[in-house]
């Protein structure tokens, strides 16, 4: 199989399960979004000097895999999706940004770039931020039901945030060192 189909020649892509809208659609601005953001990650996670962070960041993209399954399937064919994002995961979101801001509270407005590894964690926040915003735009015009995905994207676009501190010396401790509560 090619990855070059040749069927988005015309300025139309193929939904999951079915049917082709222009690839400025909603959805496909919305998974596109979100690919940007898994990129991004995979960018921060190559840097990231620990271990159990590095761990953490390849979980939660593995986990995106389900958002944009979900965004780019047809309302009619969510059905057939074998993952959906629930309340769940947006409850272990919740847990991780308590423990982190519980050792680490911010206390001040940051600048991106202490090193390549926050910069690039800060990044995929923000690129998080662009997908929520199209999830938002999704669910206002009836193409979007499912409430925990826009909680997820809110949740995780924060966790990232925290992460980014966690993985600037100022912010993890002196010795930058990050470790995850």
């Amino acid at each position: 199989m090619s990855i070059s189909t040749k069927r988005g020649d015309g300025g139309e892509t193929d939904l999951l399960y079915g049917g082709r809208v222009p690839k400025y659609d909603l959805r496909t601005e919305a998974y596109g979004a979100l690919h940007e953001a898994l990129a991004a990650m995979g960018l921060a996670r190559a840097l990231i000097p620990d271990e159990d962070l590095k761990g953490e960041v390849l979980r939660i993209q593995k986990e995106l895999f389900i958002l944009g399954a979900e965004l780019a399937t047809a309302r009619e064919h969510l059905h057939r999706l074998k993952e959906r994002m629930g309340p769940e995961r947006v409850a272990v979101l919740d847990e991780k940004l308590q423990a982190i801001e519980a050792r680490h509270p911010i206390k001040d407005w940051v600048m991106p770039g202490e090193n390549p590894a926050s910069a690039a964690m800060e990044f995929a926040s923000t690129v998080l931020r662009r997908a929520e915003r199209w999830a938002v735009r999704l669910k206002d015009e009836g193409l979007l039901e499912n409430p925990h995905l826009l909680a997820y994207l809110n949740r995780l676009a924060d966790l990232l945030f925290m992460y980014a501190r966690l993985l600037e010396p100022r912010t993890s401790g002196d010795s930058g060192q990050t470790t995850l509560p």
